[in-house]
Formats: structure tokens, sequence, C-alpha cells
């Protein structure tokens, strides 16, 4: 009775009032920033505008890009993605001068009693970063250090790790000047690569080895010396995600794992990297892996899947534009092709893992047959290989009516596809 009564006086008791005291800090019953007048589709049109703004074309060479944002462009892309997480809430960011002010407010979901959590950060120029002067959570202020230590440590120990390691190469340079956010970014071919082939670690190291091994019996059974189609690897895999879904009943865990080892072995990664050091996985013979009887449409197509199905479906669509315009310039040219592939590959992996019952469907679907017209559409008669002339003679830039009508009549083929029917 000693024993217990001493550990609710000086544990449990001053653990409760501290939470208590913590939650009366943070959260509010009014909101810092009310609700913004401009419409939904008004933050759309300018988050969709900032990306233009990012792969702008160009005549230089330069790797260097520098991105150049504003308070309402700021504003606009907060706004829209609380909106694109379902959350009632409202932000708002100014920048005058070298002092950048951002303050969001998220209402609590409690519909007897208006709650609130607020959120404000202040920024100001420094160099070669701007550096963050105050951050506030309701009434409470957060220390710098404690902001600064808080962030490394989510950074190094989540999967956002890998994001932070590219960003590092990424990003050379983030200044607040005359009322503007600067970003200075190395854009090019391997930053962006590496970018492409970011995939956060959300399956479990037991089902990765299940599907490493079972993709290098499949390969080793291949006749083929070089090449192996994309589809009856799917079909393969798929029915052992079935059969496994249908003893431990998670076929979303099944399927991440599935395609986190394709997109690897398709894109020519080990997956030893994602193990612990004691695991030595099989290492299935190397063949180049065909989609629509292409090497770079599979490689594309698996690369978006797998960072689609970690949530980034937004981050994977962007990448792809972004490297097609990159290639505009440095590399093979613009092809609608590749951008096809990422956008089928994103809605394939968002459907894979998007429920239950898409995950099963998936299964069911996949481990029937090996046609790939199931997921991927034919691709073939869209235009490739465009240099900056031809692509701003036959499409001008991607605002333009002649850009989105392409890439409109891409996603209606590709939502054809029988995996992605209703």
């Amino acid at each position: 009775m000693i024993h217990v009564n001493f550990l609710t006086r000086y544990l449990v008791i001053p653990t409760v009032l501290a939470l208590f005291v913590l939650v009366a800090l943070v959260i509010e019953t009014k909101p810092l920033v009310p609700p913004n007048q401009d419409p939904t589709h008004e933050y759309l049109a300018r988050t969709r505008q900032l990306l233009s703004t990012t792969v702008q074309l160009t005549q230089t060479n330069t790797p260097e890009r520098l991105i150049v944002l504003t308070g309402n462009d700021l504003t606009a892309a907060a706004n829209f993605a609380l909106l694109k997480k379902k959350l009632e809430g409202h932000a708002n960011c100014t920048i005058k001068k070298n002092r950048l002010k951002l303050m969001a407010t998220v209402r609590l979901p409690i519909k007897s009693i208006p709650l609130f959590v607020n959120f404000r950060v202040i920024a100001d120029d420094s160099e070669p970063h701007a550096v963050i002067k105050q951050v506030k959570l309701g009434r409470l202020a957060i220390p710098r250090v404690v902001v600064k230590w808080l962030l490394r440590g989510f950074l190094n120990f989540t999967p956002l790790f890998r994001y932070s390691q590219v960003s590092d190469q990424l990003i050379k340079q983030i200044r607040i000047v005359d009322g503007q956010l600067q970003v200075a970014v190395n854009w090019n071919r391997d930053a962006l690569s590496q970018a492409k082939g970011l995939i956060t670690d959300l399956a479990d190291k037991e089902r990765i080895l299940v599907y490493n091994d079972a993709l290098a019996e499949i390969i080793n059974q291949s006749q083929l010396k070089r090449f192996v189609r994309l589809g009856p690897l799917m079909q393969h895999l798929f029915t052992l995600a079935k059969s496994r879904s249908e003893n431990n009943n998670d076929p979303i865990a099944e399927n991440r794992a599935l395609i986190l080892v394709l997109s690897a072995y398709v894109n020519g990664k080990n997956i030893a990297q994602w193990l612990p050091l004691n695991h030595q996985p099989a290492i299935p013979p190397r063949r180049e892996v065909l989609l629509n009887r292409r090497t770079d449409t599979a490689q594309h197509f698996m690369a978006s899947a797998a960072l689609a199905m970690s949530g980034h479906s937004t981050l994977a669509n962007m990448i792809g534009l972004a490297k097609e315009m990159n290639d505009t310039h440095s590399g093979s040219g613009f092809s609608f092709t590749d951008l096809a592939a990422d956008h089928a590959g994103t809605l394939f992996g968002k459907t894979a893992v998007h429920s239950e019952d898409k995950a099963r469907k998936v299964q069911n679907i996949l481990s029937q047959s090996a046609d790939e017209s199931l997921f991927m559409p034919n691709i073939k008669d869209l235009p490739e290989n465009l240099n900056p002339v031809d692509f701003a003679q036959r499409f001008k830039d991607i605002q333009s009516p002649e850009f989105n009508a392409l890439k409109r009549q891409i996603e209606e083929r590709i939502l054809a596809c029988s995996l992605y029917q209703p």
C-alpha cells in the first residue's frame, strides 16, 4: 500500500497534472486564423501554378533553379494541404521584408464544443538558410533549441530520413528576401532520380524477405535470359499475396511488401538496405523487366507505385512531371509515355493499399491473369523525345489547353483499365 501511494503521489498525479496543463495551453476556444474568403478551387489553381513555376521551361542549361514564393502562394498551398487531409481549418502566411509568419488553425472534431489547435511559426532571413525564430502551439511557446532537437529527431528516426537526405542534395539555399521566400535548388537528373526512388519503409522485414525469395524463385525458373514481362511477375506474386492474406487477414501489408520488393528489382535497387545486417536476402538473377515492351515504362510505373503506396501520390506526380521537364533540356526530351507510366503507377500504388477491400480486389484480379492491360493502358501513340522547341510549338507550357487536353486523355485511358473500375 505504501508503494502504491508513493507512485500515486510522486508519479501518477504529477504526470496527469502536467498533461492537463499541456492540453489547457495547446487547445483554445477561438481560432487564430478566421475562415478564408477564397474558394477551394483558388487554392488548387494557385498550388498547381507553383508546380508550373518550379519546372518552368527555360533555355538555360544550368542545373540551379530559383523558386520564388509569395505569402499568397504559401497560404494557398497550406490551405490546399488542409483540404487534402480533410481537416477543418485555415492557414495564412505573410512575408514582410525579411520575416515570414505562418499561422494555422485546425478545429478539433468535436461538434458540441468549438475547440481549436492554433499554430504559429516566425522565420527570419539568414545565410545560407532562413532560421525559425519562434514556434507557438496554442499558448505554449516552444524554444528554438527544442524545435531543432525535435525536428532532427523526427527526420533521423522516421521514414522521412530518406527525404531529408535527398533534400540536402536538392536544396542549396533558402532565403527570405524582399517579401519573398526564395529556394535555390539543384534541379539535376541525379537528385531527381534519387527523389523518385524514395520509398518509406512501411513493409515489415519478414514480408520483404518472403516476396524477395518468391521473386528470386520466379526469375530463376524463367527460360528467358535477358527480359521478363511485368505482367507474369505480378500474377505470380499477387497469387502469393492472396494466399497469405487469407491466412493473416492483412492484404494491405502484403501488397505493400510486394510492391516494395518488385519496385526495387525493376529499378535495380538492392533490398538489403531495408533489412538488418544479419539478414542476407536471396539475390534474383538480373533481368530487364518490360511493361508495354519497354523497360523504362516498367521502371516509371513501379517507382511511382512504391512512392504512392506510402501516401505520397502528389509527390510522385510532381517528381514525374519535374523529371520530364528536366529531360526536355538535358536528357532525352519530354516523354508523355513516361508521364503516363508515372500516373498509372501512382494510381496502382494508391489502389493496392487504399483499403482492405481494394487490396483484396487487386489480389483477386492480378492473381488470375498476366494481362498488363488490366493496370496499364496502351500508350504507344503518345508523343515523346520532345526537345524544348518541339514542346513549345505543340504544347506551349504545362498550363496550356493543349497540354491539359492530352493529360486528361491519358488519365481517361488509365481509369478505363479494369483494375481501377469502381
